[in-house]
């Protein structure tokens, strides 16, 4: 059964029984779960009861109790960043399944609906292929540019990156003074928050990495993805260890997964429309999601007082199949891997959506990043840093950065122009566009041209 789209879209489904899974755990009720498979992807959707909606809103209070009305569905909670959207269900567990899909595909013809969606629990993807040699070679490529960028700015303290992934060492040698820092010194979010927990769970607002399974050197069952796209992104200073594209900027950990342990759709759009209400860049190295992770990356639109954060999302590593979800979404930026010959990696994924490219794993040499500082975890269990990092997940990575330096100069720049910017001034590479995009994604002249249009050539503005 299939499940539309506002858009027009759809979402193929695979019944593949009912049962309980691990990572899912049990409903409330103690009754089974539904599992589907996206036929596109191969990922898994879980679903037990509840529906997603968002009506428009001059819809009146009177008109949306009447339509939910219609199905005996209750609210269980309103979103707290949406007013509009809420969790409903019918009291007695009356739908599951086939059921919930079909009664969201009658609401979302609705003209008062702007979503409805089941609440998928899902399974999301963050891969990172082995690969060799310890050398941070990307930032010395003149394909990079990287020199030539900081040359104006190294990024400023401004400019924030929210990393939305399993978790980012905050403690870190090498990111901590980085770190975002909540302005309200009362707020419970002082560096970030964990969206896998429930709000009252006392490790909500520890955005750590803490899941861990042997072997703890791979990203399959272990929290140690975040951390290494963080030090691509915003990692130190220059001379200390492993340094990021964007070290003058700062870093917002958001946690959205837990190992592989399935994660609900509705927690991950929340994370969105949070690090969206506090940041100017979110960098998204994975895919997986539905409806309700789209409409986030739409409402992301309203961050930076209207001008939009920018949502960076990798392509996939699924070697050479369509771009993945959500990078292929209008409201992203989908970002492709090259390598250190300046090819498209083969592994990355391709197709029309893809915005540019960025260095990665893939040819001679790998990515050196910042790694787990907990003893025994991480890439390589016996440092601060590990070679062995790449997908287009650190292809993501580092646009992201790149995005956060052009905002450094031109803060101005709403995210459709940050992304024409950033397409405009790539390093072709002579290769099908439906490959690469534009290209390779150049810092020095994407920055260069981020100066030229505010009309402050020369200027170094790392505040």
């Amino acid at each position: 059964m299939d499940l539309l789209d506002k858009r027009g879209g759809r979402i193929a489904l695979s019944r593949l029984g009912s049962g309980i899974l691990a990572e899912a755990g049990r409903s409330a009720d103690d009754s089974l779960l539904v599992v589907f498979e996206d036929r596109e992807t191969g990922l898994l959707r879980v679903v037990h009861h509840e529906v997603v909606i968002r009506f428009k809103p001059a819809v009146p209070e009177r008109r949306r109790r009447a339509i939910l009305g219609g199905f005996g569905f209750a609210v269980l909670r309103r979103n707290a960043f949406i007013p509009d959207q809420m969790v409903v269900r019918h009291p007695e567990g009356r739908y599951a399944g086939e059921d919930l899909i079909e009664i969201s595909n009658r609401l979302i013809v609705l003209d008062e609906v702007a979503l409805a969606t089941p609440n998928f629990v899902s399974q999301y993807r963050r891969q990172a292929p082995p690969s060799i040699l310890p050398q941070e070679w990307h930032l010395g490529s003149q394909s990079l540019d990287i020199l030539t960028a900081w040359k104006l700015t190294t990024g400023r303290r401004k400019v924030v990156v929210a990393v939305l992934d399993d978790g980012v060492d905050v403690d870190h040698p090498n990111l901590r003074a980085n770190l975002w820092r909540n302005p309200d010194p009362s707020a419970r979010d002082q560096i970030g928050r964990d969206f896998f927990l429930p709000d009252a769970h006392p490790d909500h607002f520890n955005p750590r990495p803490k899941k861990f399974r042997y072997p703890f050197d791979r990203t399959k069952g272990n929290d140690i993805h975040g951390t290494a796209c963080a030090g691509l992104i915003a990692a130190g200073g220059i001379g200390r260890g492993s340094v990021g594209v964007a070290p003058g900027c700062r870093l917002l950990p958001v946690k959205i997964f837990h190992g592989d342990d399935l994660a609900p759709d509705e927690r991950v759009a929340d994370a969105i429309r949070y690090a969206a209400s506090h940041a100017d860049v979110l960098s998204c190295s994975w895919t997986g999601g539905g409806p309700d992770v789209e409409q986030a990356l739409e409402d992301a639109g309203g961050g930076r007082q209207g001008l939009g954060a920018a949502v960076f999302c990798a392509a996939g590593n699924d070697f050479g199949a369509a771009v993945g979800f959500p990078a292929r979404v209008p409201h992203a930026i989908a970002v492709g891997a090259s390598t250190d010959q300046r090819e498209r990696a083969d592994y990355s994924n391709v197709g029309p959506e893809i915005a540019v490219v960025a260095p990665s794993s893939g040819g001679v040499r790998s990515l050196f990043v910042s790694d787990l500082s907990l003893p025994g975890r991480g890439f390589n269990p016996c440092d601060l840093y590990a070679n062995s990092f790449g997908g287009t997940s650190a292809a993501t990575a580092l646009a992201a950065g790149v995005g956060a330096l052009v905002l450094s100069v031109h803060p101005d720049l709403c995210r459709e122009e940050l992304k024409e910017l950033l397409q405009a001034t790539a390093g072709p590479m002579g290769e099908d566009s439906d490959e690469v995009g534009t290209g390779q994604v150049n810092a020095g002249r994407a920055v260069e041209e981020a100066v030229r249009l505010v009309r402050r050539p020369g200027r170094a503005d790392n505040d």
